[in-house]
């Protein structure tokens, strides 16, 4: 092998190399948008989430009220029925 081609060779490889730096650099850079995206819309049905659940969760606190009076009036209903006063 003569040394223009040892330089040629030499020069090839520092070419591959670089491009295949630059080539993961523009991957990293793609991948770091590509979950930054993904990142916001988990976060966006996330919050969606929290919302949904603390309107559950303030509807059976509603029905748990509601059903503590229907049982209070059953209460009611069956002591007039058994004869005895009403509390």
């Amino acid at each position: 092998m003569d040394w223009i081609t040892a330089v040629a060779l030499a020069t090839l490889m520092v070419g591959l190399f670089a491009w295949l730096r630059a080539d993961a650099t523009a991957l990293r850079k793609e991948m770091r948008a590509e979950f930054g995206a993904l990142r916001e819309e988990m976060d966006g049905k996330v919050s969606g989430l929290r919302g949904e659940i603390s309107r559950l969760s303030t509807e059976v606190a509603e029905l748990r009220e509601r059903m503590a009076r229907m049982e209070g009036l059953l209460d009611g209903l069956r002591e007039a029925v058994a004869g005895k006063h009403a509390a």
